[in-house]
């Protein structure tokens, strides 16, 4: 490597301002171990060890964080014109494999090794259905009226209040079938054991009618716990705290039908902003209400979301939790997966 191509690494590898001159190199090398390539591998170690620190406790920490911590550490060694810039970042991150990830409440807590699970009868159960004749149920809370809660902007603004009005939505997750079977209410928008009961009896007296036995995974909740006992269906509960490692409604299925719904939501309440660009702000009544739809907005559109979900989604989600859980790891290839045609 050349003295000007030695000067373009060590810019890039150090995020320096500008590339070392020709009697700063030849110091360098003469240096040997003790020049830049020495000091770039202080400065990333001890980045490294500090992000190994917070993750074994726990600790959330963003790129920020570790932008400083790197300036800092440069210091300290006297290391000069040091830049963590954007691509020395990136770079740092590739050489590393450290890269953004979110933090879900209930399984960030939860080791699914330390976990006392039979393993072993969940596999049994499963594998005693072919993969189309096992179905997850879940619910989940979707406020259609609330305002986003990020936003890209120049400088920070004050939010709106949160809009609390929710509709919770009953999946029983299989390829063909989509939207509603059924419409219940309470004040609190929450799943109970009458409307469990419901659920199951019609499911079971379906799969009857069809001569048709399956297997339907739940998670612990109380309210799954009726005074039903199903003629066609086996109910499999899964441990507590193994949601998100198990349920694949959970593993990101929910996720993406949520995310389809609420661009719908944002994209009508978009439309305004051009509303208010041509001056007709009076055609849109508050400002603060655009997010704002009603029920029957709601309903059409979590339907459409729904139908909206991949196949290929589906099936990642179930290869990635409860199918890839029961799968021995001598065992070539998975126990069971899904394939939608």
């Amino acid at each position: 490597m050349s003295n000007p191509q030695l000067a373009e690494w060590a810019k890039e590898t150090f995020g320096l301002q500008k590339a070392p001159d020709a009697s700063t190199i030849l110091k360098i090398l003469k240096r040997g171990d003790q020049g830049l390539i020495m000091q770039a591998d202080q400065i990333e170690e001890a980045v490294i060890l500090w992000i190994n620190i917070a993750e074994n406790n726990q600790i959330p920490i963003t790129w920020e964080l570790i932008k400083t911590k790197a300036t800092i550490f440069a210091e300290r060694i006297g290391v000069k014109n040091f830049s963590a810039s954007q691509g020395w970042m990136e770079k740092f991150g590739k050489r590393h494999c450290i890269k953004m990830n979110r933090i879900h409440g209930e399984a960030g807590s939860t080791d699914i090794e330390l976990l006392q699970i039979d393993k072993a009868a969940i596999k049994e159960k499963i594998e005693g259905y072919s993969a189309r004749d096992i179905y997850n149920f879940d619910e989940t809370a979707l406020f259609y009226a609330a305002p986003p809660r990020t936003t890209i902007s120049h400088q920070k603004f004050s939010g709106w209040k949160d809009n609390k009005k929710r509709l919770t939505n009953n999946k029983k997750q299989e390829a063909s079938d989509h939207g509603f079977s059924m419409y219940h209410y309470n004040s609190n928008a929450w799943m109970t054991r009458s409307i469990f009961h419901v659920f199951l009896c019609r499911f079971d007296h379906a799969m009857k009618a069809q001569k048709h036995k399956v297997l339907l995974i739940l998670n612990n909740l109380s309210g799954y716990i009726v005074d039903y006992t199903p003629t066609n269906i086996e109910l499999l509960f899964l441990p507590p705290n193994t949601t998100f490692h198990l349920q694949p409604l959970n593993g990101n299925i929910i996720w993406a039908f949520k995310a389809y719904f609420k661009c719908k939501q944002y994209g009508k309440a978009y439309q305004y902003i051009g509303m208010i660009q041509n001056g007709n702000q009076d055609k849109i009544g508050p400002i603060d209400k655009i997010f704002e739809i009603d029920q029957l907005w709601a309903m059409k559109w979590i339907r459409e979301a729904w139908e909206s979900v991949l196949a290929k989604t589906i099936e990642n989600c179930w290869n990635a939790t409860i199918f890839c859980f029961i799968d021995d790891e001598d065992s070539e290839g998975s126990s069971k997966a899904i394939y939608w045609s």
